[in-house]
């Protein structure tokens, strides 16, 4: 995962609710505007419903000195750049500072107007609204809507699909009981047979990416097209600038940080071609009955040489229940197959041959 760098977009007053009498309050407000309590040394700020980029110099610089600091003699709120107690007079040397850094929320400048119902005398109010402005009773946040059953993930899986997968599971228990199932059976050797064959190869075309600045020298038919090479968090030129959802960042002092994180997505060519390089071009194939197996003869250009040989020695077996087929392991084994042998051999439920041996004097 590539690493993001956090953009500043602003800072936004927060709020915080009263314990007391449930008024929603400004952020910087050190006293509540419904019952004149103190702001709470661990009140929890958060974002307003209607929130905007506060443009007041001095509240931004008051978010950038610092969170601020409660007294320890009288808990006061005071800024961070105080030096004695606004109240009291005490140094604030001992004072405690506001816990800062908390995501607060996302914040969307754009968000759609949403209203509040006054629980006193029924006025809607704008959700931003601190008091109705009908009566002046202290409205609460609104609550947010329920989300339907599909987005919280309700619902589950249908039954019949359930259904479906416990079959799927039982066929394959069932097919893989069965080949690992097998029966012993005495069987004579009917016939032989063997396939040997050897592959033919030479310089052929092969299909191959790569970035531009990466291309080998012998690259042949080169087509490109812009592609995603890396993402970074540090700004490059050229680069698309992707950043997520802003959101709310507490700063201790009744203000929100608004920041969004960001990468950079570089593009590149990359490139589609051919090089050539040695690959099978044919494969010359002879195949007979017996003890005396050959090779292929194979007639050969300038640019051609031989590859990989391969041979394959076959068993064919019969009893009373029927016949098998079996790959000899080896040329010996397959030259002990002499027609008319009898050998014990272990059959599985689909007739594959699983080993196969001579059988003994007794067993004959």
């Amino acid at each position: 995962m590539s690493e993001k760098t956090t953009k500043e977009l602003g800072y936004v007053e927060l709020e915080w609710i009263c314990p007391v009498c449930k008024t929603r309050n400004p952020g910087t407000q050190k006293l509540c505007s419904g019952c004149g309590a103190a702001q709470p040394e661990d009140v929890k700020f958060e974002t307003p419903e209607q929130a905007q980029l506060t443009t007041d110099e001095a509240k931004i610089a008051q978010a950038k000195a610092g969170s601020d600091i409660h007294c320890a003699f009288c808990g006061a709120r005071n800024l961070a750049t105080a030096k004695v107690c606004r109240q009291c007079g005490a140094d604030l040397t001992q004072g405690k500072a506001r816990e800062s850094g908390a995501v607060v929320g996302a914040f969307d400048a754009n968000a759609p107007k949403k209203e509040v119902k006054c629980a006193a005398c029924g006025m809607m109010n704008p959700a931003g609204a601190a008091h109705c402005s009908r009566c002046g009773a202290p409205l609460s946040k609104a609550a947010p809507a329920a989300l339907p059953a599909a987005a919280r993930g309700g619902g589950g899986m249908p039954l019949i699909w359930i259904g479906l997968a416990v079959l799927v599971v039982l066929a394959l228990g069932a097919f893989v009981l069965m080949g690992l199932r097998t029966n012993d059976t005495l069987a004579t050797v009917s016939s032989v047979h063997w396939e040997r064959s050897i592959d033919i190869i030479a310089p052929i075309p092969v299909s191959n990416s790569a970035w531009r600045d990466q291309l080998p020298a012998e690259a042949n038919n080169v087509t490109c097209r812009q592609e995603l090479r890396y993402t970074t968090g540090d700004a490059v030129p050229g680069a698309k600038e992707v950043c997520g959802t802003p959101y709310t960042v507490d700063t201790g002092t009744g203000l929100g940080r608004v920041v969004q994180d960001c990468e950079y997505q570089v593009f590149a060519d990359r490139c589609s071609y051919t090089t050539l390089q040695l690959g099978v071009i044919n494969t010359n194939v002879v195949q007979g009955e017996g003890f005396a197996p050959e090779w292929p003869v194979s007639n050969l250009s300038t640019q051609q040489r031989l590859g990989d040989r391969h041979e394959r020695y076959v068993c064919e077996f019969h009893d009373d229940k029927g016949t098998y087929s079996y790959t000899a392991r080896s040329w010996d084994e397959y030259n002990q197959c002499q027609p008319g042998s009898r050998w014990q051999l272990e059959v599985n439920a689909f007739n594959d041959v699983v080993s196969a041996q001579p059988a003994t004097q007794n067993e004959r």
